[in-house]
């Protein structure tokens, strides 16, 4: 089923294998008319992806993902309709990126020290310009035959709790949020399910520190996943987002941009949504 919004896709800025015209053109080509690029800590795909956007015709909204912890919790959020030439927003970025580097050069260690003799500096190589992270260190080890699949890196190495697991700083859920709202954006909780058994209590207590919304139409939410979330967001006042959290790893769950079981009307009332929300609800 492809839908006409999809607000959670990768590109090169981050750890996704597509340019962010790329990402765009295919959106486009796909039947989707309006998305966000969400890269990992970076909004440096935004502005080619603008124009891109623009010459096609097709909605923008300014979107990033953010790694926060929540006790023993990894919580990715998905921030929409911010300012991305926010000095205090890309200062964060910044640090965040440079946190990221350092994360690499352990976790390469630690593989090396497991057999898998990868160079940190081609890690940097495939990332390019990119906020480096694991995704790249898995496209290292697949090109040095070490793994035959991205999955298959993380399953036996990068995995949280895996042997190669290196945790890195991040910012509390509470104060991404904050961050975000005082930049004019919104903040929602992507793949809820994926915060593990305790993601009702997580997402009660976003909720409490000003969540705007959940991530309800994922890429592989079944009917049953889909209404759950919908009706805990109308529980909790929330207001409801889907994506397909697109990357172009060739993992076995990737599913084409715009691919998902997000209906138009549901699209419509997120898009009202960041109308009456967000400080920059298009680029």
């Amino acid at each position: 089923m492809m839908a006409k919004g999809d607000f959670h896709l990768h590109s090169t800025a981050s750890d996704g294998v597509r340019s962010p015209s790329w990402v765009v053109e295919t959106a486009h080509a796909n039947g989707v008319h309006a998305m966000s690029l969400t890269d990992h800590d970076s909004t440096n795909g935004l502005a080619e992806a603008a124009t891109v956007a623009k010459r096609l015709g097709l909605r923008l909204i300014p979107g990033i993902e953010l790694s926060t912890d929540l006790g023993p919790a990894d919580v990715h959020l998905l921030a929409y309709g911010f300012n991305p030439a926010s000095e205090p927003l890309q200062a964060f970025l910044s640090w965040q990126r440079e946190v990221r580097i350092g994360r690499v050069d352990k976790i390469v260690a630690i593989l090396r020290d497991e057999g898998a003799m990868i160079e940190t500096s081609r890690v940097f190589e495939i990332a390019g310009e990119a906020s480096v992270g694991r995704p790249h260190i898995a496209r290292a080890l697949l090109e040095r035959g070490y793994v035959e699949s991205v999955k298959e890196a993380f399953d036996r190495w990068l995995a949280d709790g895996g042997v190669a697991d290196v945790p890195r700083e991040k910012l509390s859920p509470q104060e991404a949020i904050a961050l975000i709202h005082r930049e004019g954006g919104v903040v929602f909780a992507a793949h809820p399910f994926l915060i593990g058994h305790t993601y009702l209590e997580a997402i009660d207590q976003l909720a409490g520190w000003g969540l705007d919304g959940l991530e309800a139409y994922y890429k592989n939410h079944d009917e049953e996943a889909i209404t759950e979330m919908v009706l805990l967001a109308g529980k909790l006042g929330l207001a409801c987002s889907g994506g397909s959290d697109y990357h172009g790893l060739g993992n076995p769950d990737e599913r084409p941009i715009g691919d998902i079981n997000f209906p138009d009307a549901a699209v419509d009332r997120f898009l009202a949504f960041i109308d009456e929300h967000c400080a920059v609800p298009a680029l």
